[in-house]
C-alpha cells in the first residue's frame, strides 16, 4: 500500500517539473533554437581613400540552411570625425604659449550605404566572392587650415570653439601682470605694439595716472627705463602674513636701526629697479600699483596680434579635420536572417 502511494507522488512531482518547464522554459522565452545565419567574411581594399572615391572589397559568404537561399548583400558605415586646433602666441618670446583643443564624435550611425545583389556574386567551389566597392561622400574630405597669410575670421569661427578666441587672450594678459615673471616680455609688447595714442588717454583718464602718450617705439623705449645710478634707498620688513613689505626711503640714515637698506636705481616710475640679496644684483620689476593699468592696456589687442609672426607674416593657427568610415559587411538570406562581419578595418578618407 505504501509503495503505491509513493510511486503516485513520484508521477505528481514529475508531471509538475514537466509542466514547469514548459512555461518558464528560458531558452524558448529568448528566440529559436538551431536558428542559422550566413556565414560572411571580406577582405577590404585599401584603407586610405579619397574622399568621394569607391572603396574596394571581396565578400565571402555562404549558408549552411538547405531551406534558404541568399538574397542580397549590403555595406553599411558609421563615420567618425576627428578635429584638432591651435594657436601660438608670437608677440612674446619669454612666454611661448599654445592653446589646443581636440574631440572626435559620431556624425552619422551605422547607415546602409550600398546594395549588391545576389547574382553578383561568383560561386568558387567552397562560397560566393563578390568583388565590389562602396561609395564615400566627397563632402567628407579632410579640413586643414594653417598658417594663413591672410586672417579669415570666418574659416575661424567655424572651425574653433566660441570661447577659444577670449580664453587664449586672457591667458596671455593673465600670465604677463600677474607678476613680474615676464617682466621682459611686458615690456616689449608695450614698446612694440601699435598702442593708438587715445588707448593710452583713456587709461590715464581711468586710473588717474599721468602715463605717457608716446606712440612711437623709439618714446616708448625711452620711456621705459633703467639706470645704474642710485635714486634711493629701501628696506624690508615682514606682515603678520608673512609677506615682505618694501619701505622707500630717501637716506639710508632714515631707516631705522637694525635693518639693512639697498639701494633703489634710477627707473620710470612704473618700474622698481633695485639691488637685491636674492641675487646680489639688480632686480627689476613693474610695481604691483600699476599692473592692473597694464592688464587693462593689454587687452586692448586683439587675438589675431597676439598670433601674429612679424618675421614670416602669417598666422600662428593650426586646423585640421578628418573623417573615418567604419564599415561592415552583410549578407541577407530569403528570410530576413543576416550575417555580419566582425573584422572590419576603418577607413580614413584623404
Amino acid at each position: 500500500m505504501k509503495r503505491h502511494n509513493i510511486s503516485a507522488l513520484l508521477a505528481v512531482i514529475i508531471t509538475a517539473l514537466m509542466t514547469s518547464c514548459a512555461v518558464h522554459d528560458p531558452f524558448a522565452d529568448k528566440g529559436e533554437l538551431g536558428q542559422v545565419l550566413p556565414t560572411v567574411d571580406w577582405e577590404q581594399g585599401s584603407t586610405v581613400v579619397k574622399a568621394g572615391n569607391y572603396a574596394s572589397f571581396k565578400g565571402k559568404y555562404y549558408t549552411t540552411d538547405a531551406s534558404k537561399s541568399i538574397d542580397h548583400s549590403e555595406v553599411w558605415c558609421l563615420i567618425k570625425r576627428e578635429q584638432s586646433a591651435a594657436a601660438t602666441s608670437k608677440l612674446t618670446t619669454s612666454l611661448s604659449y599654445t592653446k589646443t583643443y581636440s574631440f572626435t564624435d559620431t556624425v552619422r550611425s551605422s547607415q546602409m550605404v550600398a546594395t549588391y545583389a545576389h547574382s553578383l556574386a561568383e560561386w568558387d567551389g567552397y562560397e560566393y566572392v563578390l568583388t565590389d566597392s562602396f561609395p564615400t561622400s566627397r563632402t567628407l574630405s579632410p579640413v586643414t587650415w594653417a598658417n594663413p597669410s591672410t586672417w579669415d575670421q570666418e574659416k575661424f569661427d567655424s572651425y574653433y570653439p566660441d570661447t577659444f578666441e577670449d580664453e587664449f587672450t586672457e591667458y596671455m594678459v593673465n600670465a604677463l601682470t600677474k607678476d613680474s615673471t615676464y617682466y621682459s616680455d611686458l615690456r616689449n609688447v608695450y614698446i612694440n605694439y601699435d598702442f593708438e595714442q587715445t588707448d593710452f588717454e583713456a587709461l590715464n583718464a581711468l586710473y588717474g595716472i599721468d602715463f605717457p602718450t608716446d606712440t612711437a617705439t623709439d618714446a616708448k623705449s625711452d620711456n621705459w627705463y633703467t639706470t645704474d645710478e642710485v635714486d634711493h634707498y629701501y628696506y624690508t620688513t615682514i606682515d603678520s602674513e608673512g609677506n615682505t613689505v618694501y619701505h622707500e626711503i630717501a637716506q639710508v640714515e632714515d631707516a631705522p636701526d637694525g635693518v639693512n637698506v639697498y639701494e633703489v636705481y634710477g627707473s620710470a616710475f612704473w618700474v622698481f629697479s633695485r639691488y637685491s640679496d636674492d641675487t646680489g644684483g639688480k632686480i627689476t620689476t613693474v610695481r604691483s600699483q600699476y599692473m592692473s593699468y597694464f592688464k587693462s592696456l593689454l587687452n586692448l589687442i586683439p587675438f589675431t596680434s597676439w598670433i601674429y609672426n612679424s618675421s614670416d607674416k602669417t598666422y600662428t593657427v593650426n586646423f585640421s579635420r578628418t573623417y573615418y568610415l567604419n564599415p561592415d559587411f552583410r549578407v541577407y538570406d530569403t528570410d530576413g536572417k543576416v550575417g555580419v562581419t566582425t573584422d572590419n578595418k576603418e577607413v580614413t578618407l584623404n
